[in-house]
């Protein structure tokens, strides 16, 4: 597997929820458990 290094300019509220929703504490956790869950499951809300 080869590995990426991907940057993104996201506002700061929008990163606080996606750490409390992923259970993650740090920024690289919860971006990467999010995007992992996207490709398994999709879109759906």
């Amino acid at each position: 597997m080869k590995i990426v290094h991907v940057q993104s300019v996201l506002p700061q509220e929008d990163v606080t929820a996606l750490k409390e929703k992923t259970g993650e504490s740090s920024i690289k956790e919860a971006i990467s458990k999010a995007v992992y869950h996207y490709l398994k499951y999709g879109a759906k809300e």
